[in-house]
């Protein structure tokens, strides 16, 4: 999981965060909180050093992540 709080004025390098994400394989719970089922840590923390996004970016290695969705509350 990535999570990352960019600022404005770096919003081109929030872009790139972002769209890499994408290329491997992630998919968005919110804005700034990606998900990834596949083990690209090394690649992810490449990414952050690379741009020097080190201050903005945490990234987290989920075991288990259930996610409630709105027709699973239903029930249905």
């Amino acid at each position: 999981m990535v999570i990352f709080d960019i600022p404005e004025r770096k919003r081109t390098l929030r872009d790139i965060l972002r769209e890499n994400l994408q290329i491997l394989g992630f998919k968005y719970l919110q804005k700034s909180i990606w998900v990834c089922p596949y083990d690209v840590l090394e690649e992810v923390q490449n990414l952050i050093a690379k741009y020097e996004l080190e201050k903005y970016v945490k990234t987290f290695l989920i075991e288990e992540l259930e996610i409630e969705t709105a027709k699973s509350k239903s029930g249905s």
